[in-house]
Formats: structure tokens, C-alpha cells, sequence
């Protein structure tokens, strides 16, 4: 009842704001037809292959969907821009069969917008196709439906002689998978001792870089989400018992900031000292244009999720990496290239707060604030950092909708990876793209997995463009303990067409 009513309502807004402006300005109207199929061995389809893709292709083998789309584009005067779609998929063998995958109305001018819906964003900073992707605002999972305002891209801040650049997005929105977070609990009952329904969404972004086309050039900013309202259901001594937070007012303003609660020790539950569960990355980042064709970055995105990860006190951990770009006009057999690092073992080390639930000698040896043991992506009021199952942020944290026994939030956190990426074009026609990722994991803190969890998954794909049609096909394996062992093929075919 929910997305349809929020269908209604999108459609109504373009509906309104297009017939106030077809009569002055062209309208343009496309359509996009997309099929896929994957087929092959194992329990899940390649990792590579479902990776990093809004949750479009089913995590589950054999599986294939039908995609269409219809997108509008209306001046409504010489500096505003109207533009919406709306974007359907039905799978087979997936986890959802046919769902609205998109549904936006944006109104933007030259450099700034303000969007209402669901809508699959690129990388602010990262490759899309070559990079495993941003810790908070990553494209592994669906769009969430939201209200936000931002830049379209960088803008160049005025009186600064074109040295600084901005980028920012700020909004609200609402998690949509309340009934399949109540399903996965109920399907596991035993392994699992809670779930959050109803929670709502706040991210924004904020990033400065100086002038790219310079010889060196940074990047500096920061990413910024958090899930908070909604209900927390949980097993105690058999029975379900719930516990809400509010999502008023004062909720949308408090989560802006992390803020702490002055009377966190009169309450009885942590929660209360921090409201809602906050995800950040810090980014630093070096460009150096070798000559107006070739450029290359050097990177670190520094993932928190409290003050000890913001002073850095989570060590090696974050995504180390190193980026290649050609930018040369025509066929170039290398065109991007990838190197990255992922680290996520430290986490501010093992322990959280002088508690007495520490054993001695441990307790008596803490004579300082112990704010370590952030246990990312998890937490004890909601299931977790994800959407339907799918990691909002990197993969390389193996989603929840991995757990064959259906545990709802995330066993294996600490992390250390390698992944390489790099893409090209054989002919004016046909391009490739090549990955792959090698980790390890320890599981968490407080549950360590007994036998360290480790994968290799690989992808190679070939693509062909002939005119409006688009045509792939792609090979992707996964190695190890983690998916098991899983050998994929997969081909797809698109069709884009004008209307107006």
C-alpha cells in the first residue's frame, strides 16, 4: 500500500509540472527494455556479478529478470529542468518478483536539484564499474525512497577563480523492507533474536576538491548516513517484546549530528546515548593530471561510526587505493584502472566502555575511556546497516542475505581485501571490463569464526553497442568458503528508444 501510494504521487508531480511546461518547450521522452539471465553451479550467482548493482540481478542461481523503464525530460524555462521515471523489474528465482526498482521526479536547475523518490545513484567520487565502492553510500542495494536536495555534480563556488569545488546532498527517507525483515526473523527464529521494522533514513554528503584540471588537485569530504524511528522487535524469554523510537521532529534534527544524550547513564539501554545507528567515511584524496589525456588518484575513504573512528583510532582500517584514468578521445585499450586495499579488522580495537561485564584482570587494567569494538554495519536496536539484505555500503562485508540460516545481521565484519579492476575498448564497438577481490574475515569481535572466512571472485565481461542496442555477456567464479564455490555465466541485452 505504501510504494503505491508513493507511486501516486510521483506520477501526479510530473504529471502537473509537464503540462504546465509542454506548451513552451520540447518534451523528451525515452524508454529502456533490459533482460538479463545467469546461469551456472553453486548456491548463489557469482559475487562479482551481483556486486555493487542496486540488487538488480538476484543473489540466488539461475536467475533472470525483465526491466523496462520510461524516462521524461521537460524545460520548464531556460534555467529549469524537469525530469522523472519510472522503472520496473520482474525477476524469476529471486527474491522479489516484480517491483518498482525507480520512481523519481527531479526539478533541477544548471547546478543544484531537488528530487522526491527512489532512484539508483552513481559513486560521488568512486568508479562505478571499477571500484568496490563507497562504505556508506555504496550501489550494492536498492535505491531508498527519499526527499533530498544537492549539487548536480561539482559546482565551482563563486570569487574563487574556479579553485574550489563543492558537492553535496542532504535528505531524508524511509526503509521499505519492514515485511522482509519480519520474514527473514521468522523463517530463523533460533538463530536470530531481533529485527527493526519501520525505520527511516538520513544521509548527506559533503565534499570539496580544487580545480581537477590542474596538475595537482585534492579531494576532501565526508559521507554521513543514519537509521533511525522505527520499532525494534526482540526475543526475551520466548515472547517478542517491542520498543520504538520516535521519528518526530526533534528525531530529523537530532540525527543531523551524532549528538550525545546528557542523561546517558540514567537510561538503561546505550541507544539512548547516541540516537539512531550512524555510518561516516572521511575522505583524503591526491589527483595529479600527468598531461590533459592521463590522470591519476591516490586515496583513503576512513570509515567510522563513532568519535574513536573520526580521531582515526581505528588504525589501518578503511579503502586504500589507487585509480588510473585515460581520458583520451576514440579507442583505448586500457581506459580506467583500479587498485584497492579494504581493511576493516581493527574497528578501534576489541573493547567498548569500562563495563563489568569484562572479566579480571581485563576490567582493572582500563584506566581510560574505552570506545573501541565499533562493530560495523552492526547494531543492537536495528538488524543492520542493509536494504532487503544487501549491504548499503562495500561488499566486501558480506551481506546478510548471504546467511543460509537466514541470522539477520552481520557475522563477518573484520575484513581484509584486495581488489583490482580495469576496462577498455577492443574496437569502436566492443568493450571489456575485468575485476576481481581476494578477502579475508574473522568474523566480529565479540563472535570470532572459528575457521577464518576467505574468497577469491573474478568477472570478466564483454560488451557490444551496435546503435540503440546493448548487448553482454560475462563470466564470474567465486573460490573459497564464503559463497562456496560458484561459476556463473550471464547475458544480457538492452534496447534504449526515443518517444519524443
Amino acid at each position: 500500500m505504501e510504494n503505491r501510494r508513493f507511486v501516486i504521487l510521483i506520477l501526479c508531480l510530473l504529471g502537473t509540472l509537464l503540462s504546465k511546461g509542454q506548451d513552451t518547450l520540447a518534451t523528451r521522452i525515452n524508454f529502456d527494455l533490459t533482460t538479463e539471465s545467469a546461469v551456472g553451479t553453486g548456491d548463489f550467482t557469482a559475487y562479482q556479478l551481483s556486486a555493487n548493482r542496486h540488487d538488480v540481478l538476484g543473489t540466488r542461481p539461475n536467475t533472470a529478470y525483465l526491466r523496462g523503464s520510461v524516462s521524461l525530460e521537460q524545460p520548464l524555462t531556460n534555467h529549469l529542468v524537469l525530469s522523472g521515471a519510472v522503472d520496473v523489474i520482474g525477476s524469476v528465482h529471486a527474491n522479489h518478483q516484480v517491483y518498482l526498482q525507480q520512481c523519481y521526479a527531479n526539478l533541477s536547475s544548471k547546478s543544484f536539484y531537488v528530487e522526491v523518490g527512489s532512484r539508483e545513484d552513481p559513486q560521488v567520487i568512486r568508479d562505478d564499474l571499477l571500484s568496490i565502492g563507497s562504505f556508506v553510500k555504496g550501489t550494492n542495494a536498492k535505491p531508498i525512497p527519499q526527499a533530498r536536495f544537492g549539487t548536480n555534480g561539482f559546482w565551482t563556488v563563486p570569487y574563487t577563480k574556479q579553485w574550489l569545488q563543492v558537492n553535496f546532498s542532504f535528505g531524508y527517507g524511509k526503509f521499505m523492507d519492514s515485511g522482509y525483515r519480519e520474514d527473514r526473523f521468522n523463517a530463523a527464529p533460533t538463530v536470530n533474536t531481533q529485527y527493526a521494522t519501520g525505520a527511516y533514513y538520513h544521509q548527506k554528503h559533503l565534499y570539496f576538491r580544487t580545480n581537477p584540471d590542474k596538475p595537482l588537485f585534492i579531494v576532501v569530504g565526508i559521507e554521513h548516513a543514519v537509521q533511525f524511528g522505527g520499532t525494534n522487535h526482540s526475543m526475551i524469554d520466548g515472547q517478542i517484546t517491542e520498543k520504538k523510537k520516535a521519528a518526530n521532529l526533534k528525531a530529523f534534527w537530532n540525527v543531523i549530528l551524532p549528538l550525545g544524550d546528557s542523561h546517558y547513564y540514567e537510561h538503561e539501554s546505550m541507544e539512548d546515548w547516541v540516537y539512531g545507528n550512524h555510518i561516516g567515511s572521511m575522505t583524503y584524496q591526491i589527483g595529479w593530471n600527468i598531461n590533459r589525456h592521463h590522470q591519476l588518484q591516490a586515496y583513503l575513504d576512513n570509515p567510522f561510526e563513532d568519535g574513536s573512528g573520526i580521531r582515526k583510532g581505528n588504525g589501518w582500517d578503511g579503502l586504500w587505493g589507487v585509480q588510473y584514468t585515460n581520458k583520451t578521445a576514440g579507442r583505448q585499450y586500457v581506459r580506467g584502472a583500479v587498485v584497492e586495499y579494504f581493511q576493516s579488522t581493527n574497528q578501534s580495537g576489541p573493547l567498548h566502555w569500562d563495563s563489568g561485564d569484562y572479566p579480571e584482570p581485563i576490567r582493572s587494567q582500563i584506566t581510560d575511556m574505552v570506545t573501541g569494538d565499533d562493530n560495523y554495519y552492526n547494531h543492537f536496536f536495528y538488524d543492520g546497516y542493509s536494504y532487503y539484505g544487501m549491504t548499503m555500503g562495500n561488499p566486501l562485508i558480506t551481506s546478510p542475505i548471504y546467511n543460509k540460516d537466514g541470522y539477520t545481521a552481520y557475522r563477518d565484519n573484520r575484513v581484509k581485501a584486495w581488489h583490482a579492476g580495469i576496462n577498455g575498448e577492443l574496437t569502436n564497438r566492443l568493450s571489456y571490463l575485468v575485476k576481481g577481490s581476494y578477502r579475508e574475515g574473522w568474523g566480529t569481535y565479540s563472535a570470532p569464526l572459528p575457521v577464518r572466512h576467505h574468497s577469491f571472485d573474478a568477472l570478466v565481461q564483454a560488451i557490444y553497442n551496435l546503435g540503440p542496442w546493448h548487448f553482454s555477456a560475462a563470466y564470474a567464479f567465486d573460490k573459497g568458503n564464503i559463497y562456496g564455490d560458484c561459476s556463473t555465466f550471464a547475458f544480457k541485452i538492452a534496447y534504449h528508444g526515443k518517444i519524443l
